[in-house]
């Protein structure tokens, strides 16, 4: 089985979606007083919905070959495993309680397996003949007029760290050479993605920039530091179970924080890159014993949560390309000196 270059960004977007869907699905449930779709004698299940999202994921993933139709499918399907896996105390009682307790804990376990399949997937450096399959994917996209400049530069640095050669692989580099990159009329996600990475270009220039990050890792520790402190007022020993992994979950966190602190005088991507562990540590662990206790807060610390994922990953996707775009230039130069 050969692996997706976009894997982890597609199996992270699925998995923060399933979760999130998962809290604020319960929290809606819990302010409503736990309404029931279909009158007095059906009751039309949420696990329904999500039995179709997850169809409609497939539908997606099988009929369509633009790029961005994996993007759509990862929402769909993280939506539809939410709904599905929300519903999970029904599945394991014989009375079909939605309510059983341990199905908070079912829920967990599920969400940390497929959190550690994700990374144990990502990590894994890639092959040769994957580095080609990835190379002829992106000939696909130039197919539809979706093949971009940043793309490009990634998929001929992939070849070369992983040293693919015969001539497969040495007709895909060329063509990929060649390939004409997208002049089309950028659509408004487009445009808006090339203002933000302008804008990120110019922010990450300033001087001070490094400054405010570093102030902005010590201030969220410091606060957790309060807001853990306040907790453990009566000691540790006192609390509730939901209560001590979230103390424990969130000192984690706050240990990730720092690490990414002290990272960042080497390099600002991984600095950006720990700060994401903290915070989807945060989504996956800390907000789902935080629900048990304190719905309300869970759902506003998780929008929150979500908004500072997803500026996370634009920068890390603006500094790993920046990063790439150098190596890939740097890789041309002596090139270009040795050809006659």
């Amino acid at each position: 089985m050969r692996r997706s270059f976009d894997l982890t960004r597609n199996l992270t977007t699925l998995f923060v979606c399933a979760v999130s869907t998962v809290l604020l699905t319960r929290s809606f449930l819990a302010l409503a007083g736990y309404p029931q779709v279909g009158g007095k004698k059906f009751h039309i299940a949420h696990v329904l919905y999500g039995g179709l999202l997850l169809l409609t994921a497939c539908i997606i993933l099988l009929a369509l070959l633009n790029p961005e139709a994996k993007v759509v499918a990862a929402v769909f399907g993280g939506i539809g495993f939410g709904l599905f896996i929300d519903e999970v105390g029904k599945f394991v009682t014989k009375d079909v309680n939605y309510f059983y307790r341990p199905a908070i804990a079912i829920i967990y376990v599920c969400f940390v397996g497929l959190f550690a399949v994700i990374r144990w997937l990502g990590r894994r450096r890639f092959s040769a003949a994957e580095a080609v399959l990835i190379a002829i994917e992106s000939l696909k996209r130039e197919a539809v007029g979706s093949l971009t400049d940043e793309r490009r530069a990634q998929v001929l640095k992939l070849l070369a760290d992983t040293g693919a050669d015969g001539s497969l692989a040495d007709g895909v580099r060329r063509l990929i050479e060649q390939a004409e990159i997208s002049r089309s009329t950028p659509s408004a996600i487009a445009r808006l993605a090339a203002r933000a990475r302008s804008a990120w270009a110019a922010l990450t220039s300033h001087h001070l920039f490094r400054s405010l990050i570093f102030t902005l890792l010590a201030a969220a520790v410091a606060v957790s530091g309060v807001e853990l402190g306040w907790l453990l007022r009566d000691g540790f020993g006192g609390l509730p179970f939901s209560q001590k992994a979230f103390a424990l979950s969130t000192v984690a966190a706050d240990a990730l924080l720092l690490v990414g602190a002290l990272r960042l005088r080497f390099s600002l991507l991984s600095t950006l890159q720990w700060y994401e562990h903290a915070v989807l540590l945060e989504i996956t662990v800390s907000q789902v014993f935080l629900y048990t206790s304190e719905q309300l807060a869970a759902s506003l610390n998780l929008f929150a949560l979500l908004a500072l994922w997803l500026l996370l990953r634009w920068g890390i996707h603006f500094e790993s390309a920046q990063r790439r775009r150098q190596e890939w230039a740097g890789q041309r130069v002596p090139a270009a000196r040795e050809s006659p």
